[in-house]
């Protein structure tokens, strides 16, 4: 995934992309499991309880289930587990979208506890005002339009096609995963592989679940690949060290870069930054 460059990214992207790998190894964990158990149920009595024929953790009366009905169900239940993923990875674009936002603003200058450090960066009354269209909304297609008049990108395609993937994670959140009346009107001309209809559940392909964490990807990649400095990384560092030492956990003095190196993977500090963060903070 991402555009074909590298650059010094921020830990926003970095964190977005460490979440995006821990969903990965979820989803293909469930697939493992999906494998395994039709490898185990195909040798099995085709009118038996499932859960009386595997050495399952649960009493088997709370999954009454004969082995064919299992095996019939797990194509089914991959595909709404993609759904469910396709929630959550909506959930960790629009975090990585608010926090460059965030730290972008602040690099402007819009700081207004400068000298605080038990507490979070505050963005002054400017900077929250620039930047509420994206920290303020709570609908990714409205936060790429803003962020694309903000960072100056067109997303291309990685936009529309997300925009459109994004009703079918809107029916997932707010429909239960139904194909309301509504749901299919919003997606007319959408084709989507498993084409549900009126009141049946929604599920996805791996196929559509792989290129909409694409999309997003190339999306944040694109905008961290074009803002990200020595600036936003230094208030990500002061804002790590400002959250340890609001919680009296910041580590011993003589270990610090060693720490953030380990525990953020952050990039080399300059000397002049290195001793005003040290002098601020212990």
């Amino acid at each position: 995934m991402g555009i074909n460059r590298s650059w010094l990214s921020t830990l926003s992207f970095r964190k977005l992309r460490e979440k995006t790998h821990d969903l990965s190894r979820v989803y293909w964990t469930q697939q493992m499991a999906s494998d395994c158990l039709q490898e185990q149920l195909d040798t099995k009595n085709p009118t038996a309880i499932s859960a009386e024929e595997i050495n399952c953790s649960f009493d088997s009366r709370m999954h009454p289930q004969t082995v064919s009905e299992t095996l019939s169900w797990l194509p089914t239940f991959m595909e709404r587990n993609r759904l469910h993923l396709l929630v959550i990875y909506t959930a960790f674009l629009e975090t990585y979208l608010k926090e460059i936002t965030f730290f972008y603003t602040a690099s402007q200058g819009h700081v207004n506890n400068t000298h605080d450090k038990t507490y979070p960066i505050k963005l002054t009354k400017v900077g929250e005002a620039y930047a509420s269209p994206i920290l303020k909304s709570s609908t990714v297609p409205d936060m790429l339009k803003y962020a694309a008049e903000l960072f100056d990108i067109n997303f291309g395609r990685n936009a529309t096609e997300w925009v459109k993937i994004y009703k079918v994670r809107c029916a997932a959140a707010h429909n239960g995963g139904i194909a309301t009346p509504k749901f299919l009107q919003d997606i007319s001309g959408m084709p989507l592989s498993l084409n549900p209809r009126e009141y049946e559940n929604i599920g996805l392909t791996w196929d559509e679940l792989r290129a909409a964490m694409r999309y997003a990807d190339e999306i944040a990649a694109l905008i961290d690949s074009k803002v990200s400095n020595y600036d936003i990384r230094i208030l990500e560092t002061e804002q790590i060290l400002r959250e340890q030492n609001g919680k009296g956990i910041l580590p011993n003095k003589n270990k610090l870069w060693q720490f953030l190196h380990d525990e953020y993977s952050l990039f080399p500090i300059k000397r002049p930054d290195k001793n005003r963060l040290l002098s601020k903070f212990y």
